[in-house]
């Protein structure tokens, strides 16, 4: 990843505004819409993974994900490495259309026919209607678990701005053909994601297999010296329970519920009163918490300099302010870049015997 941060641009104008206009407007509450950006970095969507299971109930993207088993050998590196690739999604325009060229290109040769449960049922990772649906999943995912992290309610107009902001987001990543494209409005794409689910969808053994085994989470071993994960070991198996549950609970409250039915999570009444609780942790964490340790770190440094260009008023002063800020959150930036370059998805190469692990 290069350059995340212009510091030779000129601090205001278009090169600088990077879809935030539409977070701007008539009936839309500022502090809101702000809050919403956050949430996109947030690391608080790790406990909303769960929702993002709508993808493998497609089941051409099951046959590739099971058949690769990449998710067996260690769901949690897996999902660190996915989370790491993620990041440049808000790292900047310029980062954002390098990686989806990168990421587009390496799935071209991907394809393939599935295995076991999934025999005979093939996949093509450029099949516009499953990559639209993977695109489609991670937005309806940042939508729906704004409201139980925050505490706000999105109204209508506000919701239509959020799309608006993640459709701006996700552009680069999308096909050309119309098949490949998110809908325009957010009431479109909320009846293709309705339609979808009712026709496009089915149970099946991934799904349900990885769903029920998230209070069975391996040690993450991706950022841990291998001397190291002995002794972390016994805490892990401690603690792990309760993170799958948590995870397993606020995904099931949150998902759609015909997704919900294919998973086969039975939610009860002992469920509510967990998720209520979980809500409350959840928004009390929003509402204390610094960002510093709330958001993810390209995120936050991204966000304190817009705060810092915000609040230029024309004098020298300000303006070198920002201009000191934006030289040190650039060589931040540049970091962790490379940190995430170093841990994130690095290759698509099907292994021997194996299939894609499709994202």
């Amino acid at each position: 990843m290069t350059e995340l941060l212009s510091h030779d641009d000129p601090p205001t104008g278009p090169a600088h505004d990077d879809g935030l206009s539409l977070l701007r407007g008539d009936g839309l509450r500022p502090r809101v819409m702000a809050d919403f950006r956050r949430h996109l970095g947030s690391v608080l969507n790790g406990v909303f993974g769960g929702v993002l299971f709508d993808e493998v109930a497609m089941l051409p993207i099951a046959a590739s994900v099971d058949h690769t088993g990449r998710f067996r050998d260690n769901f949690t590196d897996r999902a660190l490495r996915s989370g790491f690739s993620g990041q440049a999604i808000l790292a900047g325009a310029e980062q954002r259309k390098k990686h989806a060229q990168w990421l587009i290109s390496q799935h071209r040769s991907v394809r393939g026919t599935g295995v076991g449960e999934y025999d005979g049922v093939r996949y093509s990772a450029l099949d516009p209607d499953l990559w639209l649906w993977i695109i489609a999943s991670a937005v309806h995912a940042m939508i729906v678990s704004y409201p139980v992290c925050s505490g706000t309610t999105l109204r209508p107009k506000e919701i239509e701005a959020g799309y608006q902001y993640l459709r701006h987001l996700v552009s680069d990543l999308e096909l050309p053909s119309k098949r490949g494209r998110l809908p325009e409005t957010y009431d479109e794409f909320n009846a293709y994601y309705d339609q979808t689910v009712a026709t496009g969808l089915a149970a099946n053994g991934f799904l349900r297999g990885q769903f029920a085994t998230l209070t069975r989470l391996p040690l993450p071993t991706l950022l841990l010296p291998a001397w190291l994960r002995p002794a972390l070991t016994p805490p892990w198996l401690l603690v792990r329970p309760l993170i799958g549950r948590v995870i397993q609970v606020c995904s099931a409250k949150t998902m759609h519920p015909d997704v919900l039915a294919m998973i086969g999570f039975d939610l009860k009444r002992q469920h509510d009163w967990e998720f209520a609780v979980y809500s409350r942790l959840l928004q009390l964490a929003w509402l204390l918490l610094p960002d510093r340790l709330l958001l993810e770190p390209i995120h936050y440094n991204r966000v304190r300099l817009d705060t810092l260009r915000e609040q230029l008023d024309g004098s020298a002063r300000s303006l070198a302010r920002y201009e000191r800020a934006a030289k040190r959150l650039q060589r931040q930036n540049a970091w962790l870049a490379d940190f995430y370059d170093s841990y994130g998805l690095d290759s698509f190469a099907v292994p021997a015997s194996r299939g894609c692990p499709f994202g």
